[in-house]
């Protein structure tokens, strides 16, 4: 994807607009949604990682996540954003660099702990989601 997918994913994001982001877990679901005509596709973290064999919760090698991730945006001409739950432990330019790699051009990042359910401090919460979009620049 390029800054062009991220530019369009950011377009569609209309104050007031709904906007429907179906969800997609391989690359024959992230096919059907794009022939749908929905204009981007959103992975979801606990169906990508149980097509993969794990659980949710960050139970999945963050490199299978990004594998998956990579072959879903691979097969589709709209943006890709991607459920990343906590991030997978990854700093955020890193995380930021493995998701512009595998082609995803948005995300969603909760805001509790994989292994304690606990929500994050907000301030480490607005700290992390800074640190990611300065990684990312104009490419996430």
């Amino acid at each position: 994807m390029t800054t062009d997918s991220a530019a369009t994913l950011r377009a569609l994001h209309v104050p007031g607009s709904p906007l429907v982001l179906p969800n997609v877990w391989d690359a024959a679901s992230a096919r059907a949604v794009q022939e749908a005509g929905f204009p981007v596709v959103a992975t979801g973290s606990a169906a990508v990682a149980r097509v993969l064999g794990y659980e949710d919760g960050e139970d999945t090698p963050v490199g299978e996540m990004m594998a998956a991730i990579a072959r879903i945006a691979r097969v589709v001409d709209v943006p890709v954003t991607a459920d990343v739950e906590r991030g997978y432990g990854l700093k955020p330019a890193e995380l930021a660099e493995r998701l512009a790699e595998a082609g995803a051009v948005g995300c969603n990042l909760e805001d509790s702990d994989p292994r304690t359910h606990e929500l994050v401090d907000a301030g480490a919460q607005a700290e992390f989601l800074a640190g990611v979009r300065t990684a990312a620049g104009d490419e996430l």
